[in-house]
């Protein structure tokens, strides 16, 4: 056996749900109704100029993302550490150093002196 709700109209005026304090109307229901519909939400423009787009980045580690703070910065405003990467690109050797934090400078040079050690040990 089941039992159902009747809908709110068929209830009596006392037995209603009826807020208890008065309903303040909402932004999107406080706007005067259109024929339209809703108002449409205005864009966001953001203008910016050239400078921003050819501005110099503050260097970032090529290992770990994190950025190289002025603090981190050596004398010459370079990083504290690089990288070296090595390939042909058209018959040509292609040298990059990219800039590296101190901790993964000292990380990455670390385990290749670790390893060239256990190469030396093996034979």
């Amino acid at each position: 056996m089941t039992t159902s709700t009747p809908p709110q109209e068929a209830l009596p005026e006392s037995e209603r749900d009826v807020p208890s304090k008065p309903v303040t109307p909402t932004r999107a229901s406080a706007r005067p109704p259109t024929d339209d519909g809703p108002l449409p939400t205005p864009p966001v423009v953001i203008m910016v100029s050239h400078d921003l787009l050819f501005a110099p980045e503050a260097p970032a580690c090529d290992c770990c993302g994190e950025r190289i703070t002025a603090e981190e910065q050596d004398e010459d405003g370079g990083a504290p550490g690089h990288g070296l990467y090595l390939w042909m690109r058209h018959g040509q050797r292609v040298y990059e150093e990219p800039p590296l934090c101190a901790a993964c400078a000292s990380a990455i040079t670390i385990t290749a002196l670790l390893r060239w050690e256990m190469e030396e040990e093996e034979g």
